[in-house]
């Protein structure tokens, strides 16, 4: 099954990986423990060129959290100022506020050079490290500036904002407040994000599923794998697909029909689904499943890549970045 990324919409780039909180829900398991640094201005020229090459419209920009590099920051969002591709909104958990002066004069000058809208991150994982007062004092500077506030996720924010603004509240202080079914609501509302350290955060709550289960549902991943939107390409380079965090393809291959030898782990997910991933696991690396099961078929997925970067020291570029494993 030949397969190639030929056009592109909207997606988002990810200039770091380093975050001021270890959020437990994290797709891109950021966190303060991640590499540091920020994406050079060359490899954002670089995926500039590539992204209008496939007619790329449109990008956000996240972490990490990338308001911890404010000068570099505003240095991608002038590269993307002067190209073709629209910068949508930047992402940010508002970590790093401190006065109403400074936050102003940061983003006046993101503003001056095309930031339109910012996307604040608020609900109970972030607010375990996070004061929503913050949030509130970096949605009050933007508005008076003319910049556009949304708030993500908005169907938890009552929740969030019936306790203390000033302080930080503990996930356990959620669920003694709104139960334990309360997990339900929060997986429904970060379903698009459920991979990477969110299959841990939510493993005790939701129902999981043997190897047989997962192997009935499963239909092949080859529609698991959309390109034209949703897309992420990060500091290093590596397209992600939708959805499908450490699964990878070099941004120099976006246009190209797509090596098997080179992406071996990708090909086998395309053509045979977990399953093959799966029966390759265990027959040549004897992978063990977990025998209390698995969450879905995505979560069975990343522990079996995980297995193969972590104790098999694999290393290929479809399985990328590596410290997305073993961070």
């Amino acid at each position: 099954m030949s397969f190639s990324v030929t056009k592109l919409s909207s997606g988002g780039i990810m200039t770091n990986y380093d975050c001021s909180v270890s959020c437990a829900h994290c797709r891109h398991k950021a966190s303060p423990s991640r590499n540091g640094g920020f994406i050079t201005s060359e490899m954002m020229d670089k995926i500039i060129i590539k992204l209008e090459s496939v007619g790329c419209k449109s990008v956000h920009i996240e972490g990490g959290e990338p308001f911890l590099y404010p000068n570099k920051l505003l240095r991608v969002v002038k590269q993307l100022n002067n190209s073709s591709i629209y910068l949508e909104h930047i992402v940010t958990n508002c970590s790093w506020y401190q006065n109403q002066k400074d936050t102003k004069k940061l983003l006046n000058e993101l503003k001056l050079n095309g930031l339109t809208r910012l996307l604040l991150k608020v609900g109970p994982f972030q607010n375990e490290n996070i004061p929503l007062k913050k949030v509130q004092n970096v949605a009050k500077a933007a508005e008076q500036l003319g910049i556009n506030v949304m708030i993500w996720d908005n169907e938890v924010y009552p929740e969030v904002s019936s306790f203390d603004p000033s302080k930080t509240h503990s996930l356990k202080q959620y669920l003694k407040k709104y139960g334990n079914s309360y997990m339900n609501k929060l997986a429904e509302c970060y379903n698009v994000t459920f991979a990477g350290r969110s299959f841990e955060a939510f493993g005790e709550y939701l129902n999981k599923y043997s190897i047989s289960e997962l192997f009935k549902q499963n239909q092949g991943c080859d529609k698991d794998f959309p390109t034209e939107n949703h897309f992420h390409v990060d500091m290093y380079g590596n397209f992600i697909f939708s959805h499908t965090n450490g699964v990878t393809i070099n941004i120099d291959d976006i246009g190209k029909e797509l090596s098997p030898k080179k992406y071996p782990y990708l090909t086998i997910l395309l053509n045979g689904g977990i399953n093959s991933l799966y029966k390759l696991a265990t027959n040549k690396y004897n992978f063990k499943p977990k025998a209390e099961g698995y969450l879905s078929k995505c979560h069975l997925c990343y522990e079996v890549r995980k297995f193969l970067v972590v104790n098999n020291n694999i290393e290929s570029p479809d399985l990328q970045p590596l410290d997305f494993y073993t961070e």
